[in-house]
């Protein structure tokens, strides 16, 4: 990152072309953040060896992204996503625990031979991809993409402590392929699926969509990178996406804004937000959304769009706004104080 004022120019900018919306914040809702509260202490919290702290940070985190992504969504789904999630970040930071990594290490071989899990949090993880299979009863394509990132996701963990302990140097490992183990570990293609599956009564045909899902999964994940880049930065982190790739391009020759026409970390930035904008622009343009909303205000226009034109440009808005919002306000990524700089109004 050059300047801060580089940094939110850069994201400022990306929000305004791809046409953010900065929602409210959502009324408290007790149906969903109630038995989310109750799971994460006496179901979740027993399995780790994690502080009450550390249990409402995760809880704030998981629980927040789900609520403030899947606006449309009922409290069913919600609640799975917000507890897979929270597993899933939990799982993250216990690798370091030799016996809990040791389990970690079991989880697909027990799932592929159908026994169960021996660790209390993976059975919960387990237990929730089971329930959330039964959400998208016989859509197998659908419930493929909604369930096995899932376990993808365990086996990129793995991987990367791989790298990161043995004698390989993680570096020139995944330099050729930066975007490798982001695809792995960032659970995209299930969140995803999530999107235009808000109710398990709700069957929006695959064909509406099927064509967005790879830029969809490519904004999921470097939404999400861009976005976390400054706090990243903060802490001194080097292993992440934006790193990895400016270490990749900058070894390919390539020439950026360095003093020495050096390939730069803000240059992997700004190329990102152009990757971003382009993906944004193919969705919006392949789901008809700026069609959909110009109906959904009363405007005259084309006659062919229909209620599932539109309730798939309503859950992609409401998910795309809100993910975007979350990390504003999620505490984790400390853009709270920038955000008066990037979307104007107050820091929250």
């Amino acid at each position: 990152m050059s300047t801060l004022s580089d940094y939110t120019d850069c994201i400022k900018r990306l929000l305004i072309d791809i046409g953010y919306r900065d929602e409210p914040f959502p009324a408290y809702d007790s149906s969903y953040w109630g038995p989310f509260h109750s799971w994460m202490l006496e179901e979740l919290g027993p399995t780790s060896t994690w502080s009450l702290k550390q249990l409402n940070e995760l809880e704030h985190a998981a629980g927040g992204v789900i609520e403030r992504s899947y606006p449309c969504a009922s409290v069913e789904l919600k609640l799975l996503y917000a507890k897979l999630t929270a597993i899933a970040i939990l799982i993250d930071d216990s690798l370091e625990d030799e016996a809990v990594h040791a389990d970690i290490l079991q989880f697909s071989h027990r799932l592929y031979l159908g026994h169960s899990q021996e660790n209390g949090m993976l059975a919960l993880y387990h237990e929730n991809m089971k329930e959330l299979s039964d959400v998208y009863g016989d859509d197998a394509v659908l419930r493929g993409l909604a369930i096995v990132p899932w376990i993808n996701y365990i086996d990129a963990c793995l991987l990367e402590k791989v790298l990161f302990t043995t004698q390989l140097d993680y570096i020139s490992a995944i330099k050729p392929h930066p975007h490798y183990l982001r695809s792995k570990s960032g659970i995209a293609e299930a969140y995803a699926a999530g999107i235009f599956k808000a109710t398990t009564e709700q069957s929006i045909p695959l064909r509406r969509y099927i064509r967005i899902l790879p830029d969809l999964t490519f904004f999921i994940e470097v939404i999400n990178d861009i976005l976390s880049f400054y706090k990243e930065e903060l802490a001194g982190e080097t292993y992440n996406l934006i790193q990895l790739r400016t270490r990749s391009l900058s070894s390919s020759g390539a020439h950026g804004s360095g003093v020495d026409e050096e390939w730069t970390a803000h240059d992997t930035l700004l190329l990102l937000c152009d990757e971003i904008r382009a993906a944004t622009y193919r969705i919006d343009r392949m789901l008809r959304l700026e069609e959909c909303e110009a109906k959904i205000r009363g405007e005259t226009g084309n006659f062919d769009i229909d209620e599932v034109d539109l309730e798939i440009a309503r859950q992609w808005r409401g998910w795309r706004d809100g993910y975007i919002s979350w990390h504003f306000e999620c505490r984790r990524y400390k853009l709270s104080p920038l955000k008066g700089m990037i979307v104007g109004g107050r820091s929250i």
